[in-house]
C-alpha cells in the first residue's frame, strides 16, 4: 500500500508546512477518560484498555461485527469517544458550532483531496449530508484509521496547532497525514482517501447503532474502498 509516486510541487508545499505547536494549551477542550487525546503511533497496544464500556451485545460479539449500541447523552460539545467494531476502533466526536462552521470555509476546501466525499468511503450519499459526512451534523461516526497505513490519527480539534491554517480535525502522526474534523483527507498527504464512515443509524435521540444502517440490519455487509 505504500505510495512511492513523488508529490507534487504543491503538494510538497503542504506537507513542509506541517509543524506542531507543543507550547500551546489544548487544556480548555475537555476529552472523556475514555478517549483522551487519541494518538495514534502507540495507540495499538492500548486500545483494548480505552475501549467505552457501553456496547451491547458484549465486546467479544461487536468485535466480531455485530451492531454496536452506543449512548451520546453525556457527550459534551468537542468531546471524542471511541468505541469498537468488526475488530477496528469507531470514533464519536461531538462538534461545537465552531466545528461545523469550519467544514465549509473555502479556504479549507481548496485543501482538500475530496471535499464532496465522492470516494466510496461511506455506505452511501445520506452519509455525505453536505460537508458534515454525518447523519446528525452535530455527532460524526468514523472508523479511526488512516487510509494510508491505517494507523489511528491523533484527534486535533483545537485550531492552528498543526499547521498555520489548521481549522482542527485529525492529524496522523505517524506519516503526517491530515484530516479535517469531517475525516476528509488534505491534499499532500500521503493517504489517498477520506476516513471510512460506517453503515449506523440513530436508534434513539442520544443512542446511535454501529454496523448497520437500519433496525432490518442493512449494509451490515458494506466495506469501503479503503479502510
Amino acid at each position: 500500500m505504500n505510495d512511492t509516486t513523488a508529490p507534487k510541487p504543491n503538494e510538497r508545499r503542504e506537507m513542509d508546512s506541517i509543524e506542531t505547536h507543543p507550547g500551546v494549551d489544548e487544556g480548555h477542550r475537555r476529552f472523556l477518560v475514555a478517549a483522551v487525546s487519541v494518538i495514534g503511533a502507540g495507540i495499538a497496544g492500548l486500545f483494548s484498555s480505552i475501549l467505552v464500556d457501553n456496547m451491547n451485545p458484549g465486546k467479544e460479539v461487536a468485535a466480531m461485527g455485530a451492531p454496536v449500541d452506543v449512548d451520546v447523552s453525556k457527550l459534551e460539545p468537542g468531546q471524542l469517544i471511541l468505541v469498537e467494531w468488526k475488530k477496528k476502533p469507531v470514533w464519536i466526536v461531538r462538534r461545537d458550532k465552531s466545528m461545523l462552521d469550519s467544514l465549509s470555509k473555502p479556504d479549507l476546501l481548496k485543501r482538500l483531496k475530496d471535499p464532496g466525499s465522492r470516494a466510496p468511503q461511506q455506505p452511501s450519499a445520506k452519509y455525505v449530508n453536505g460537508n458534515y459526512r454525518a447523519l446528525k451534523p452535530e455527532y460524526f461516526i468514523a472508523v479511526a484509521l488512516c487510509t494510508h497505513l491505517q494507523c489511528i490519527p491523533d484527534y486535533r480539534p483545537q485550531p492552528n496547532t498543526v499547521t498555520p491554517w489548521w481549522y482542527g480535525g485529525f492529524h496522523c502522526a505517524c506519516h503526517g497525514s491530515l484530516y479535517d474534523l469531517s475525516a476528509r483527507v488534505i491534499e499532500g498527504s500521503p493517504a489517498p482517501l477520506n476516513m471510512p464512515i460506517p453503515p449506523y443509524y440513530w436508534k434513539s435521540d442520544t443512542v446511535a447503532t454501529v454496523g448497520e444502517s437500519n433496525a432490518s440490519g442493512a449494509e451490515q455487509a458494506w466495506e469501503p474502498s479503503i479502510w
